[in-house]
């Protein structure tokens, strides 16, 4: 797993020619990317990916309970 892709814009560039080189890759072969919305963001990479948004919940409510849980016992 790769987080915070949108902070390595001109690397992503890389692993995009990378990725290009596989020409069999394994059929279990899974790369997971997290990235928050970049206009730079490679597209090669997001035409061939399957993409995955998670928003956070709607509501102070819902919010204040997050955070609640999110405190160390």
């Amino acid at each position: 797993m790769l987080q915070n892709c949108h902070l390595l814009v001109k690397w992503l560039i890389d692993l995009e020619k990378h990725l290009d080189k596989l020409s069999k890759p394994h059929p279990d072969f899974r790369l997971w990317l997290t990235t928050e919305p970049t206009p730079k963001f490679p597209i090669g990479i997001l035409q061939r990916s399957l993409k995955v948004v998670t928003e956070p919940p709607n509501g102070l409510k819902l919010n204040l309970r997050n955070t609640y849980f999110k405190i160390p016992a």
